[in-house]
C-alpha cells in the first residue's frame, strides 16, 4: 500500500521529533547553567528603534546567511525605521548587540522570521530570552501563539524550537526559493 502525500508528511513529522528527542543528562544541564550564570545578569532584550545598529544587526544575520540568504542593509533599516509589520529586537550584553531576531504581528499571532545570535555566544541559550520575550509581548498583546517557519535543513533552529516547547504543526514542501522544504512550528499559550 503506498501512501499518500499527507501521510508521508505526517510520517516525516514524526521522525523529526524522534530525531530531536531532548534526552538530556544533568552534568550537561549543569554545565551550561553555569555558563550561562556568567552572562546573564548583564543581559537585556528589547526592541530596535535605532538605525545605528543596522550594520551590526546585519553582521549577525549574515552569519547564517546558508540559512536563510542574505539579507539587505535596506530591508533592516526598513524594519527598524518605518516598518508596523516587522519589528527587530535584539539581546544587549554589557550595551553590546548580540544577537537579533526579526518578528512581525499578524491579527492572532507574533510570527518569528529569524533568530540569531553574534557566533562568539552561540550554544549559551541566548535564543530563550528572545522567546520569553516574545511571550511576554504576544500576552500584552492578548495573541494566542508564536509561529515560526524553519528550514528543514536547519536542523540547530529546528532543535531550539522544539526545546522550547514548539510543536511542527506541519510541512511546507519545496517552499523556499532554493525549494526547500519548511517546517511550521508553534508554541500555544495559555490565559
Amino acid at each position: 500500500m503506498e501512501l499518500n502525500t499527507q501521510q508521508k508528511i505526517i510520517f516525516e513529522i514524526y521522525d523529526l521529533y524522534k530525531k530531536f528527542e531532548l534526552i538530556e543528562s544533568n552534568n550537561k544541564c549543569k554545565k551550561l547553567s553555569k555558563r550561562i550564570e556568567k552572562i546573564k545578569n548583564g543581559i537585556v532584550v528589547k526592541d530596535i528603534y535605532d538605525v545605528n545598529y543596522v550594520d551590526r544587526v546585519q553582521e549577525i544575520l549574515l552569519n547564517y546567511r546558508e540559512i536563510w540568504g542574505f539579507i539587505y542593509k535596506s530591508s533592516i533599516k526598513q524594519w527598524i525605521a518605518t516598518s508596523k509589520t516587522i519589528n527587530v529586537a535584539g539581546i544587549f550584553y554589557k550595551d553590546d548587540l548580540i544577537g537579533v531576531m526579526v518578528y512581525g504581528e499578524r491579527p492572532n499571532y507574533l510570527k518569528i522570521n529569524y533568530i540569531a545570535v553574534d557566533k562568539k555566544f552561540k550554544d549559551k541559550s541566548l535564543g530563550g530570552y528572545f522567546i520569553q520575550f516574545l511571550e511576554k509581548k504576544a500576552k500584552k498583546l492578548k495573541k494566542k501563539k508564536i509561529y515560526a517557519e524553519v528550514p528543514k535543513i536547519n536542523e540547530n533552529g529546528l532543535r531550539f524550537f522544539i526545546k522550547n516547547r514548539f510543536v511542527i504543526e506541519g510541512i511546507l514542501k519545496n517552499h523556499t526559493r532554493r525549494d526547500k522544504d519548511l517546517v511550521l512550528m508553534a508554541k500555544y499559550l495559555e490565559g
